[in-house]
C-alpha cells in the first residue's frame, strides 16, 4: 500500500547505532542490523516468490536478574585446564572457551584441557539459556586467562620456554567472573540498559515452482565470529528446526500434556532441508568483552518461519496466520 517492498520498509526502519530500542535501551555502537539487510537484498530481489524477516535477541537475562558467568584455570601436569559448568548442547562451548584462552594469551591449544562440568571441579557458569555463554562463559575465561597472562609473562621474561613456566604455576589457580549489570524493567530510566549485549539477523526464503522451500539466505550480526564453522553450523540447525515449526511439526497439547509422539510430530526430513547460505556481517567497532563476541542462540530460529509466511503470501496472496501452515508443498488442510 506505501508502494515500497518488504525489504525497503525494514531498512528504512532497522535500529541503527545510538538509536533507541523498543525497550528504551539505546543501540550500543556493534548494531549492525541495517547490514544484515543489505546482505540480503539482493537474494529477496532475484525471485518474484521470496519473504524477508528480521529479527534481534538478547544476550544474558538481563533486565536486573542477576547473571554471572564464572571459569576457573588451573596449571596441571604442565597443562592449562579450563574449568567451567557451561554446559554443551551442540553449540561448541569447550571450542570457544579453548579461543578464548588461546586469544589472550597467545598460546597453542596444544597446551589446554578443557574439564567437562564437574561441581566438585567446575564454577557455577550459570544456565546455557539466553544465548549467554559465549559472552558471560567466554569473558569469564577471558578474566582468568589475563591473571594467568601476567605470571606466565613474568616467567617468559627470565627466559624461561612456556613448558618451564607452566611447571614453575604447577598447581596454581586463577578465577575469572563476568557478572554485568542491568537495569529491571521498572527502573524508571529513561534510556535503561535492559541487557548487555544483542544479536541481529535477517532471512530472505525462497519458494520453488512447486511451493517447496529451495534456499535461505541468511545473515547475521552475532559480533566477533569466534568459530565461523561452529557459528554456521549452529545457525543451519536452528533454521531447519524453524523450517519444521512452520510447516511440519505439529505438538498438539491438552490440558499440559502432549497428544503426539516424537515420531509423529513431523519433523522435517533432511530430504526437505533446503539449501542455506550464511553470511555474517558486523561492525568495525565490538563490544568489550568476550573479545567482541555476542552469540547467537535462539536468534538462529527466530526469522525462518515468518519469512516463510511472507514468501507464501507472495505465491499465492494468501495470509497463513497459524503454525504449523496449511495449503502449502508440505501441510495440506485437514
Amino acid at each position: 500500500m506505501a508502494g515500497i517492498s518488504p525489504w525497503e520498509i525494514r531498512f528504512r526502519n532497522a535500529i541503527r547505532p545510538g538509536q533507541v530500542l523498543p525497550n528504551g535501551q539505546i543501540a550500543d555502537k556493534s548494531t549492525a542490523l541495517k547490514e544484515c539487510l543489505l546482505a540480503v537484498k539482493e537474494a529477496y530481489e532475484r525471485s518474484p516468490v521470496t519473504g524477508i524477516a528480521s529479527g534481534f535477541k538478547n544476550s544474558g537475562l538481563g533486565v536486573g536478574v542477576p547473571d554471572t558467568g564464572r571459569c576457573i584455570l588451573s596449571i596441571e601436569n604442565g597443562k592449562i585446564h579450563i574449568r567451567s559448568s557451561a554446559a554443551c548442547m551442540g553449540q561448541g562451548v569447550a571450542t570457544v572457551l579453548i579461543q578464548m584462552v588461546c586469544e589472550t594469551l597467545g598460546v597453542s591449544p596444544d597446551v589446554i584441557i578443557v574439564e567437562p562440568p564437574d561441581t566438585s571441579r567446575t564454577p557455577n557458569s550459570g544456565t546455557t539459556t539466553a544465548s549467554r555463554q559465549t559472552l558471560f562463559s567466554g569473558e569469564a575465561a577471558v578474566e582468568a586467562a589475563k591473571k594467568l597472562g601476567v605470571e606466565l609473562k613474568k616467567e617468559l621474561a627470565e627466559g624461561k620456554t612456556l613448558d618451564v613456566a607452566l611447571e614453575t604455576l604447577e598447581k596454581r589457580e586463577f578465577y575469572g567472573e563476568y557478572s554485568p549489570e542491568t537495569d529491571p524493567m521498572d527502573s524508571g530510566k529513561a534510556f535503561p540498559a535492559s541487557h548487555v549485549a544483542y544479536g541481529y539477523a535477517a532471512q530472505v526464503v525462497e519458494l520453488d515452482q512447486h511451493g517447496k522451500v529451495a534456499c535461505v539466505t541468511a545473515a547475521y550480526d552475532v559480533g566477533t565470529v569466534v568459530n565461523p564453522k561452529a557459528a554456521q553450523g549452529q545457525i543451519e540447525g536452528g533454521i531447519v528446526m524453524s523450517i519444521g515449526y512452520a510447516l511440519t511439526e505439529d505438538f498438539p497439547v491438552k490440558g499440559g500434556y502432549p497428544q503426539a509422539k516424537y515420531g509423529k510430530l513431523g519433523l522435517l526430513r533432511a530430504t526437505d532441508t533446503p539449501e542455506i547460505h550464511t553470511v555474517f556481517v558486523n561492525q568495525d567497532e565490538r563490544l568489550p568483552a568476550a573479545h567482541g563476541a555476542k552469540g547467537v542462540g535462539e536468534l538462529a530460529a527466530i526469522p525462518p518461519a515468518p519469512a516463510i509466511q511472507g514468501a507464501y503470501y507472495n505465491l499465492d496472496g494468501v495470509l497463513r496466520q497459524k503454525l504449523p501452515m496449511e495449503n502449502t508443498h508440505y501441510k495440506k488442510s485437514k
